[in-house]
């Protein structure tokens, strides 16, 4: 006789497996990225980012938040899944041919960039499809087969690995790009629909459930295009403002900027933010988690972020290559905002955990009134680096709001979490700037050069942490040790 896992057996299993898949999907999109740099030039990335700020935002606007309501609603087959497929296959349909027909007056007003709107039309229906792959993939998460997710996630990255670089080196161009977006969406729809397909195609409205689902769905919609907003106005503003080889740069900077996110921050908020949920009624030891798990993203992210400042002249030009030296200065300015930004995403989960949602919009409204004006003042004055200082600064923003709120739910000394860590990265960061020269921070560098600014910054980080707050290391080092031996025991059994 089978016997059913639980709940939690579930749940620590998908959390295995999410992290793995997690893991290689970042390997793959980094090699990945890293070789159509090579391969493309600036403006090939440059349309198809300006192409995406329209067609997401067409998914945006056209997106109810419907898979999340079948999710809560646990429906898989009754009248609130029928509804929802009918409603969310319908609202794909219209939508998309909306679109189509409209890209060509978007077009128009980019007149130096004669592959827009085909590179829209081809990219409308590319993430039509992958909108008709969320209803089985929030099915698959009522049933909790992360498992089948994480592969899904594996299998799709792999595609985009293979695809994308080899037809770049063909000299596909800008479609190359097109293609990766395709060849993941096509093989995530290949095994949803196939073999890991839970739900029926089944039409058909039940007017109470529609009704719910709208209004469910409406309150969603409003979180999701601020946010949004938050995340593309700049790459929409830098295309229009700037051109479309501006944007190649300023796009490869920022999506090199999000990779400590997705290898730092992405793993702990999937297992910190059920801990605060579970901790919301004890005060003290909810604290306790929140200051720990803050103060080694702090830590994590500025010996990140302090080693890639010193080291982005070298990997621009010697891994991407001498034609995206002029994203030097734009990547290292980024570096504040590879710090903050995962910052920003725990302390904001820690209010969703603890059922205060509406903090987090309120602070997202504060960030928008910042951003918006910020990044057409930015882009005026100082172009892409312009730019990029206001992302950074929109971020520090919304920590600095987002600590504020936390000290409604926890208590956390600021000077324990930030002091000595900002203390150490400054030493690390000025000590290499002082022995050697301010060459290393601007030019790149080969040899001894190279190697000796990253062991000054690693030991002088390392020195004045241990000096200032040994004590506190220890701690956490403890910390960290402990939650990951207990995955490992989680896992095992």
């Amino acid at each position: 006789m089978n016997k059913t896992p639980s709940i939690a057996e579930q749940t620590v299993r998908g959390s295995f497996y999410t992290v793995l898949a997690s893991g290689v999907t970042i390997i793959l999109g980094f090699v990945r990225a890293v070789l159509l740099a090579r391969f493309l030039l600036p403006e090939h990335f440059g349309t198809v980012a300006l192409a995406m700020v329209f067609v997401i935002l067409g998914n945006r606007l056209r997106s109810l938040g419907l898979q999340i309501a079948i999710l809560h609603k646990q429906d898989d087959h009754g009248p609130y899944y029928v509804t929802f497929f009918t409603l969310h296959t319908l609202l794909i349909l219209i939508s998309s041919v909306l679109y189509i027909g409209i890209a060509p007056f978007i077009a128009r007003f980019y007149p130096d960039q004669r592959e827009l709107a085909p590179v829209m039309v081809a990219l409308i229906v590319i993430t039509g499809v992958g909108a008709m792959n969320q209803i089985q993939e929030a099915l698959l998460r009522v049933h909790l087969r992360f498992d089948r997710l994480a592969l899904t996630n594996v299998a799709s990255a792999m595609a985009m690995f293979l695809v994308a670089p080899y037809l770049a080196w063909r000299g596909w161009g800008v479609w190359s790009l097109v293609a990766q977006e395709g060849s993941g969406i096509l093989m995530r729809a290949i095994l949803v629909w196939g073999p890991w397909r839970v739900g029926a195609v089944r039409f058909g409205v039940d007017k109470g459930a529609a009704r719910w689902l709208i209004r469910f769905g409406a309150a969603n919609w409003v979180g999701a295009n601020t946010n949004y907003v938050l995340e593309r106005f700049d790459d929409f503003w830098v295309g229009t403002a700037l051109g479309n080889v501006a944007l190649g740069f300023y796009n490869r900077a920022y999506e090199f900027a999000r990779y400590p996110r997705r290898l730092i921050a992405t793993s702990l908020v999937t297992v910190m933010t059920p801990v605060f949920a579970r901790l919301q009624d004890d005060a003290v030891n909810l604290s306790k988690a929140f200051f720990r798990v803050m103060s080694l993203l702090v830590r994590v992210g500025l010996v990140v972020g302090g080693l890639i400042l010193l080291l982005t002249p070298e990997f621009v030009h010697y891994v991407l290559g001498p034609k995206w030296d002029p994203m030097i200065l734009t990547l290292q300015l980024m570096t504040l905002y590879m710090v903050l930004d995962p910052l920003v995403i725990m302390s904001s989960n820690l209010f969703y955990a603890v059922g205060q949602p509406e903090v987090v919009a309120r602070v997202r409204l504060v960030q928008l009134g910042f951003f918006v004006p910020a990044v057409v003042g930015g882009a005026k004055v100082a172009g892409i680096n312009g730019v990029a200082l206001v992302a950074d600064f929109m971020l520090l923003i919304g920590l600095l709001l987002n600590l504020r709120h936390a000290r409604h739910v926890v208590t956390f000394s600021l000077w324990r979490m930030v002091g000595w860590p900002l203390v150490a990265a400054g030493t690390g960061v000025s000590l290499p700037l002082l022995l050697i020269g301010p060459k290393v921070l601007l030019t790149p560098q080969v040899g001894w050069p190279l190697i000796a600014k990253a062991v000054l910054f690693v030991g002088a980080f390392g020195a004045v942490l241990l000096v200032g707050e040994g004590r506190e290391v220890v701690t956490l080092a403890r910390y960290v040790y402990g939650i990951a031996r207990k995955r490992r025991q989680n896992t095992r059994g």
